[in-house]
């Protein structure tokens, strides 16, 4: 019958407009999808975003109550991913202690000979240790509340023992080995001076003291460096 082709073409207009019909809704779900729309990221990038989420959340949550379901949503990954970056959540925070240590191992240190007056240098050590415990607060709140999961880690303590032990050794030169009288105190005095600064970031920072009371660092620091001098001299 002379009706087919026309049938034919009416069939192939309406499978043309049922295409165009569900392409955008294709295109619609394609896009929605959260894989497609995220761009490839070098793997430096990946891993450091993964250490920052890991920071913010194991200084909030603790690393127990943060999974790595967690980690993955704070850095836009997927959770899979984080595995091939780290084998389990304990790297992850081995990696944070790694980041911590080389922050404070490249703060200056004590020298063996004293170039400046003691209650100077006291106070320039103070400033720059107290500064990078405020730039690094959350790792320092780690590595204090996660003694436990961190399986006997001691570089930070030994860090902090090796700074007060440089320090009292120089103590004890410029005050000729005699520390309110006593001989070989002048590593006791430095454990209490860098004790004092780490008291006062916790206090003030992690604590909440500078909601009652606001404390200047650097004011802080000068007067701690001054009752110091003053104890030894």
């Amino acid at each position: 019958m002379t009706s087919v082709p026309g049938h034919t073409l009416h069939n192939q207009t309406l499978h043309n407009q049922n295409v165009r019909s569900q392409s955008p809704s294709s295109q619609s779900l394609h896009s929605q999808n959260p894989a497609a729309r995220r761009p490839r990221r070098p793997a430096a990038e990946r891993r450091r975003q993964i250490l920052a989420a890991a920071r913010t959340l194991f200084a909030e949550r603790g690393f127990d109550a943060t999974t790595t379901r967690d980690l993955a949503a704070a850095a836009d990954i997927n959770d899979a991913l984080i595995y091939r970056y780290f084998p389990d959540k304990r790297a992850i925070l081995a990696a944070l202690v790694d980041e911590a240590i080389a922050v404070f191992q490249d703060l200056p240190k004590p020298p063996d000979q004293a170039v400046v007056p003691l209650e100077s240098l006291l106070e320039m050590l103070g400033i720059g240790f107290v500064d990078a415990i405020r730039a690094n607060l959350d790792l320092v709140t780690i590595l204090i509340s996660e003694r436990q999961a961190l399986a006997g880690d001691t570089r930070f303590v030994e860090f902090v023992d090796d700074a007060a032990t440089r320090l009292g050794r120089l103590i004890d030169a410029t005050v000729g080995g005699q520390v309110g009288g006593r001989e070989g105190q002048g590593y006791l005095t430095a454990r209490a001076y860098f004790g004092a600064l780490i008291a006062f970031v916790l206090l003030q920072d992690q604590l909440g003291l500078a909601s009652i009371r606001q404390v200047d660092a650097a004011e802080y620091v000068r007067h701690l460096a001054q009752v110091t001098v003053r104890g030894v001299t």
